[in-house]
């Protein structure tokens, strides 16, 4: 979900989001930056990698641009904070981290990309569909692009993914004070974790008359892809559009890197 922030703002703040994450500066050796593809404007997907180990989690922020630079903010601030505490990192356990997964709707003030197709109605799960309900309930034609996986953002994205297959992705999103993940095995026991530790609303649509809290069928979704693809997924609405909720989202993050480091699954 999201709500309508003033054009004004959503510009500054995306602005200074964008700065931060270039100018992030890796005070760390032991941390690697790589481009894992561009954007339509030619702008790099930089992933930054800490630790290493057989165990691997993705974090990504900015999936919806400027109105959610505040996942940039938060993704940046875990990306300064395990750079500059490596040991807080469990052996055994790599975390990569994607500041901003849509650099071109940052800058631009914008939630889709470039070309005006939502980031997270592009992917190829079962429930894709080329006309799709963006985060203002509003549907819209072309929204989930000519086809899945149509957008080179999506394609470098999705290519990591199935190359490195993490056995945890945290994909951030405002805002709402929700979040969403899987129920069984592994993936049940990390979000459980983070759920606990975070405490976020886990809401269960469909048991004991749970209703989503989205007012709309989010089509094509990363999250949906994920299942399918069978990669434990946790998505995070941060409460407001402007709040960052590091400290909480830090707790749980290195909880369920404990979770993974001990065995977990």
């Amino acid at each position: 979900m999201i709500r309508r922030t003033s054009a004004i703002f959503l510009r500054g703040f995306a602005l200074a989001a964008l700065l931060w994450t270039h100018s992030t500066a890796s005070a760390n050796a032991d941390t690697r930056a790589s481009v894992i593809g561009t954007s339509q404007n030619g702008v790099p997907l930089t992933l930054y990698a800490l630790g290493g180990g057989p165990r691997r989690v993705l974090i990504i922020g900015g999936q919806h641009g400027a109105p959610e630079a505040n996942t940039v903010e938060l993704v940046n601030g875990l990306l300064e904070y395990f750079d500059a505490n490596p040991q807080e990192l469990p052996p055994g356990v790599e975390l990569d981290i994607l500041p901003v997964a849509n650099p071109d709707g940052l800058s631009a003030g914008s939630r889709q990309f470039a070309d005006g197709v939502d980031p997270d109605r592009n992917w190829g799960g079962n429930d894709w569909r080329t006309d799709a309900f963006d985060s203002n309930a509003v549907f819209r034609q072309g929204l989930g692009g000519p086809e899945p996986f149509s957008e080179p953002e999506t394609q470098a994205l999705a290519n990591w993914v199935l190359a490195n297959r993490p056995d945890l992705l945290v994909n951030y999103h405002s805002a709402g004070g929700f979040m969403f993940g899987g129920r069984d095995g592994l993936a049940g026991q990390l979000s459980s974790t983070y759920a606990d530790v975070s405490g976020y609303s886990w809401p269960q649509p469909g048991v004991n008359g749970q209703r989503s809290p989205l007012p709309y069928s989010a089509s094509g979704s990363m999250n949906v892809w994920l299942r399918e693809t069978g990669i434990a997924a946790i998505l995070v609405e941060l409460s407001t559009p402007r709040s960052v909720e590091i400290e909480r989202n830090l707790a749980a993050l290195k909880a369920v890197l404990g979770v993974l480091a001990n065995g977990g699954g």
